[in-house]
């Protein structure tokens, strides 16, 4: 990493949306863990991923489509008592096509989120009319101390 002045570092922050530029920080000086679930399908299903150690930043959510579902799926990603705390159903939908030549497709919900226990996250599916769809879901986040 290449240090950077002060006035280099104003300036950036200057030009830049406030907080993209946090973002870019935090990616560039911290490590972000990926808890990965297990696999997903298109079924109802109400599972628990992991759990976020204490003291740790909630940073993204990515789902990961790796067979197209066909058919509106949503979904929600939360903790015991607030199934939609980190993605609520209006945000989340995993049907459409992957691209061809491409092996998945991600989609990522941002959330910073700070949790000061350790969190289990449980996952929240709904079927609707889908017949077909497999995928998983990573959390990233990063301990805090």
């Amino acid at each position: 990493m290449t240090a950077k002045s002060f006035s280099d570092l104003s300036a950036e922050f200057q030009e830049t949306d406030p907080q993209d530029w946090i973002n870019n920080l935090l990616d560039s000086v911290s490590g972000f863990l990926l808890m990965p679930s297990a696999a997903i399908t298109y079924i109802s299903a109400t599972q628990t991923i992991g759990t976020v150690p204490a003291n740790s930043l909630i940073k993204k959510v990515h789902v990961v489509r790796t067979t197209a579902w066909d058919a509106i799926t949503t979904f929600q990603v939360g903790k015991s008592g607030t199934a939609d705390w980190l993605v609520g159903t209006a945000q989340a939908n995993v049907d459409g096509a992957i691209a061809a030549g491409e092996q998945g497709a991600v989609e990522t919900v941002e959330v910073m989120k700070v949790v000061t226990s350790a969190t289990s996250i449980v996952l929240t599916l709904n079927q609707g009319a889908a017949s077909a769809g497999n995928g998983y879901v990573l959390i990233e986040y990063t301990p805090l101390i």
